[in-house]
C-alpha cells in the first residue's frame, strides 16, 4: 500500500515556509562576504591614522549585522527544530510567535542598522553636493523612518499573529515604504553627482587615475545601487504582501553594513569622491586642479601608481570628505 509522506499544506503556505527557510541562507551567506568586508575595513583603518575614526562605525555595522543574522536562526531553530511539535506546525509557529524576544531582537537589529546606513549616507550626500537644504530633507525622511521604525518594532513585540496580519501591516508597511524611499533617493542623489562630477574630470587625466574614479565598481559602490535596488525590490513584494521579501530581509540587513564600510575602505585610501579635492592634491601624473564653474573643483588623484598606503598617509588631505 503506497502513501505520499509529502506536506498537505497548500502551496501558498509551503512557499511562505520556504521563503523564511531560504531567507536565513541567503542572510549567512551575505554575513560572510561582510566578514571579508569589515577586515578590510579595519585593516584599512589602522595603516593610516586618519582612518580611526571609521572604526566606530564600521564595528557598529557588523555587531548589528552579526546580532541580527543569529538571531535570525535562533528564530528559524525554534521553529523547525526546538518547538517542531508546536500546534499546527511551523507555519502556525511564525504566524503566531512574532513577538518572541529572539525575533524582536532581529527586527530592532535591522532597524538601526538602517538608520545608521542611511545616516552615512546623507553625510555622504552632504559631502558631495554641499546643499543644505538637500540635507535637511534626508534628514527630516529619516527622523520619520526612525519614529516609524520603533514604533514597528513595538508592534511586534506586542504581535499575536501573523507578520502579514493587518494590524501588524498597518505600521511595517509606512515604515517599509518609507525607507524604501529614503534609500532610493539617497542612491540616485549620489548616482547624479558622481555622474555630474565625473563628466568635469579634465580630459588629461591619466586612464589609470580616471578608472579609480570612473569605473563601474566606483559608481555602483559610492552610488550604494545594491542597497537602492534590493530596498525597491523589497518594497514592492512587501506592499503586495508576496511572502517572497522574506528572502530580502536578512540579506538587506547585511547589504546595508557592507555598502557603507566599502564606501569607508575608498574613503580611507584616498578614492572616494570629493567636489574640492583639486586644490590640495596633485598627483603625479601631472593632472593639476581647475576651477570649475560654481565653486566645484575636478577631483585630482592622489599618487595612483604608489601602492604603498603607508606612504599614502602623508599625501591624503585631511578634508577629503
Amino acid at each position: 500500500m503506497s502513501f505520499s509522506i509529502a506536506t498537505s499544506e497548500t502551496p501558498a503556505q509551503l512557499w511562505y515556509e520556504q521563503s523564511i527557510n531560504a531567507a536565513v541562507y541567503i542572510g549567512a551567506m551575505a554575513w560572510g562576504l561582510h566578514v571579508a568586508v569589515f577586515f578590510k575595513a579595519v585593516e584599512a583603518a589602522f595603516r593610516m591614522k586618519s582612518g580611526l575614526r571609521w572604526i566606530p562605525l564600521a564595528v557598529a555595522l557588523f555587531a548589528l549585522a552579526t546580532i541580527n543574522i543569529c538571531r535570525s536562526i535562533s528564530f528559524n531553530e525554534l521553529a523547525w527544530i526546538d518547538d517542531r511539535s508546536y500546534p499546527g506546525g511551523p507555519l502556525a509557529f511564525f504566524a503566531e510567535q512574532q513577538s518572541l524576544p529572539v525575533n524582536v531582537a532581529a527586527t530592532a537589529t535591522s532597524a538601526t542598522t538602517f538608520i545608521l546606513f542611511s545616516a552615512f549616507l546623507i553625510y555622504r550626500c552632504h559631502a558631495l553636493w554641499r546643499k543644505l537644504f538637500l540635507t535637511i530633507f534626508f534628514c527630516v525622511v529619516l527622523v520619520a523612518s526612525a519614529v516609524l521604525s520603533v514604533l514597528h518594532c513595538v508592534q511586534v513585540a506586542r504581535a499575536s499573529s501573523s507578520v502579514w496580519d493587518q494590524s501588524t501591516l498597518s505600521l511595517s508597511v509606512p515604515y517599509a515604504s518609507l525607507s524604501t524611499v529614503l534609500t532610493t533617493l539617497l542612491s540616485i542623489a549620489l548616482a547624479w553627482r558622481l555622474i555630474d562630477l565625473s563628466r568635469r574630470l579634465p580630459p588629461t587625466l591619466s586612464s589609470h587615475a580616471a578608472e579609480a574614479y570612473t569605473s563601474m565598481e566606483a559608481m555602483v559602490i559610492e552610488s550604494a545601487l545594491p542597497a537602492g535596488l534590493a530596498a525597491l525590490f523589497f518594497a514592492v513584494l512587501y506592499g503586495t504582501q508576496n511572502p517572497g521579501a522574506n528572502l530580502l530581509v536578512p540579506f538587506l540587513v547585511q547589504l546595508q553594513g557592507i555598502v557603507p564600510e566599502l564606501i569607508v575602505i575608498r574613503i580611507i585610501r584616498g578614492h572616494a569622491w570629493a567636489p574640492d579635492t583639486a586644490s590640495s592634491v596633485a598627483s603625479k601624473d601631472g593632472v593639476r586642479g581647475k576651477r570649475l564653474s560654481g565653486g566645484v573643483h575636478v577631483v585630482s588623484m592622489v599618487n595612483l601608481y604608489d601602492r604603498d598606503e603607508h606612504s599614502l598617509a602623508a599625501k591624503i588631505p585631511t578634508g577629503l570628505v
